[in-house]
């Protein structure tokens, strides 16, 4: 409604001095002068740079709305600025009520503009009079302030109150840029200015050239410019998406909690956009720390987090080491807001007797107060090993009992104010529940191992070697994580932690990921994991031989043949010798990248359900390794760091 009105009165003010230029147009001297600027300034906008992440576009045609306003007077130029704006608009096909305010808020921002340029330089409009050269600098700086002001203040008016943002925070971070485009054009317009008053108006048609290599070298910046963004759009949609995976991946650990970490996310940015707090940096710290909280759980036995009743003392004490124990995981990565510190202080208490430092009132960040609220509440409205989900109106009853000795009273009011109107979106693909349940489920398939009695001889020795083994993968799964988000991850740091989390739906496999080469006539194990990865490093065969060249070749998967057609000796090296083989293309679109091979000792291995989950999964990994890629080959990273040195580091690590 607001924006409705906004639109309307903007239009109104526009259409009345259109029509109040309109009826002096008559008057204006020099009628074939205001048709030449005119027609230049609309010739030029059609070669505006416009930028898709905003609804603002500069052009030099600005330099020909400054020179007629200044030469003819403001009501000439609101015409001229208002018919290039609603040709551009028409030749959109954009919408009728954008098309009118389009049209209405230049013309209106400029016949404002050049009013308040005459009545500081107290002269007429020059083409029907002279005025010193020293008097009109001030005048034609103020003439490109005002209508560079008006025209991108109304347009970020309009683009706040549809986005229901704060006008001057959007304005300052998208608009306040563009004035250089609007001085620039306020100089060219200058040396128009002096040419025509001390020579001629063919003398000014010498500056035309200059203004086109201005508006080429503009346009050529903001174009590295926008690739530039694109690139940073592309490595944060790569991050993030990591980091969503990691943490669901975690959250799948326990199959009553699923998609605990999304429900909280969407509560957290929800409540502290109602708290007002609207800086881009602070609510990508919310998400993130909504998304990654509970790292730290993965240092809590399982026992524990999944005990059906109270915890005893010491169990609680364990519980409570998930906090800096995530934190400081977290803390790996080089996260340009501030993640760490709400994920440390989520536990703390109002009155300060939460742990783990025991903080107090507004020193504890107010991401952790949100994040301390939304996860209570998700955690009271969902099934728990030790109770049943509670109903909203019983987990709020508990809120407001905590009001103002856990949680920050005013947090909580908002939450209970707001909760009702956030959405969740916890529409998992097919393919991403399946995976999830499969983590899940080899997670407790795990848990009921029998233990090795210590009395058998190498029973302490095997199950230490299981405990470092398990913990290895988690470490290097961690810091591939942390070198991809830090923007410092390879090649090597995603097929690294690809293969961890291959090796948690498919155990006991060996892999080779196969990477083709410069001249796509060759593929080379860049990675390999599991029992016989060792034999596999550093092996290749040409696209169209073995099993994984024909799967490079054809582009179509095979599953369960016999891994000696692929290995040939190695095959039998191993103990159990390998006996079936599953390999898979790497494509994106017609793009092949290169190839999966899983071999196992078992024969007939990869089943309908292994075989369909990994495949599931392969065209994730194909679109991240196309990103991985793509990052090396732009900072022009040397062979050797994206397939070799990285991850030898890292498979030393594995090792230990």
């Amino acid at each position: 409604m607001k924006l409705r009105i906004y639109l309307g009165i903007v239009v109104a003010l526009g259409a009345t001095v259109l029509v109040h230029s309109a009826s002096g147009l008559l008057q204006t001297p020099h009628p074939f002068g205001l048709l030449v600027f005119g027609a230049l300034a609309i010739v030029t906008g059609s070669f505006r740079l416009n930028f898709a992440a905003i609804s603002a576009s500069i052009s030099v045609s600005d330099t020909f709305f400054l020179t007629t306003a200044l030469l003819f007077g403001p009501g000439p130029a609101a015409l001229v600025v208002a018919v290039d704006s609603f040709i551009i608009c028409v030749r959109r096909k954009e919408p009728l009520a954008r098309l009118a305010f389009n049209t209405a808020a230049p013309a209106l921002s400029l016949w404002i503009a050049a009013e308040c340029s005459f009545a500081l330089a107290g002269v007429d409009p020059l083409a029907g009079s002279k005025a010193p050269v020293g008097t009109l600098a001030v005048p034609m700086l103020a003439l490109a302030a005002v209508y560079f002001l008006l025209n991108s203040g109304l347009t970020a008016g309009a683009i706040a109150l549809d986005a229901r943002e704060s006008v001057v925070h959007l304005w300052t971070r998208h608009f306040m840029w563009l004035s250089v485009g609007y001085l620039a054009a306020a100089s060219a317009a200058f040396c128009l200015i002096l040419l025509i008053q001390q020579v001629s108006l063919t003398a000014a048609i010498m500056v035309l050239p200059l203004i086109a290599v201005f508006h080429l070298t503009l346009r050529a910046s903001f174009g590295r410019l926008e690739d530039a963004q694109r690139h940073l759009v592309d490595l944060d949609r790569l991050y993030l998406s990591t980091v969503e995976t990691l943490a669901m991946a975690i959250d799948a650990k326990d199959d009553v909690t699923h998609s605990h970490v999304r429900r909280v996310q969407a509560y957290a940015v929800a409540l502290a956009n109602a708290l007002g707090i609207d800086d881009p940096e602070s609510i990508k710290a919310i998400q993130a720390a909504a998304l990654l909280h509970d790292t730290g759980k993965l240092a809590v036995p399982e026992h524990i987090l999944n005990k059906p009743g109270k915890l005893t003392e010491s169990e609680f004490e364990k519980m409570k080491l998930h906090v800096d124990v995530g934190a400081d995981i977290l803390s790996l990565v080089d996260f340009p807001y501030p993640v760490v510190p709400i994920v440390r202080c989520h536990h703390e208490s109002w009155d300060g007797n939460g742990y783990p430092r025991g903080l107090k009132g507004e020193d504890i960040p107010i991401g952790a107060r949100i994040l301390a609220v939304v996860d209570c509440f998700d955690a009271l409205t969902s099934d728990r090993p030790y109770r049943r989900r509670m109903s909203d109106a019983a987990a709020l009853d508990i809120l407001r009992q905590r009001r103002g000795t856990m949680y920050d009273p005013r947090v909580v009011d908002m939450f209970i104010a707001t909760y009702k109107n956030v959405v969740i979106d916890e529409a998992e693909t097919p393919e991403q529940r399946e995976v999830l349940r499969r983590i899940a489920e080899s997670s407790s398939e795990a848990g009921d191992r029998p233990e090795p009695c210590r009395s058998e001889p190498g029973g302490d020795r095997d199950a230490s070697a299981s405990a470092q083994a398990v913990a290895s993968d988690e470490l290097l799964a961690f810091v591939s994580l942390a070198r991809i988000a830090a923007g410092d991850g390879t090649v090597a740091d995603l097929l690294a932690l690809s293969s961890t989390l291959i090796t948690g739906i498919v155990p006991d496999v060996t892999g080779a990921w196969y990477l083709l080469d410069s001249g796509k006539t060759r593929l080379t194990v860049a990675e390999a994991f599991g029992p016989a990865a060792a034999a596999l490093r550093g092996t290749s065969t040409n696209v169209g031989q073995r099993l994984t060249g024909w799967v490079a070749a054809s582009r179509q998967s095979i599953t369960n043949a016999d891994a000696a057609l692929d290995l040939e000796g190695i095959a039998e090296r191993g103990t159990p010798p390998l006996s079936s083989c599953m390999s898979m293309p790497l494509q994106i679109g017609d793009s092949l990248l290169g190839v999966l091979s899983l071999y196992s000792s078992t024969a007939d291995a990869f089943d309908e359900k292994r075989g369909r989950l990994v495949e599931m999964i392969i065209p994730h990994l194909s679109a991240a390794l196309h990103a991985a890629m793509r990052q090396s080959n732009n900072s022009k990273e040397p062979a050797e760091k994206a397939t070799g040195t990285v991850g030898r580091d890292l498979r030393l690590v594995s090792a230990r």
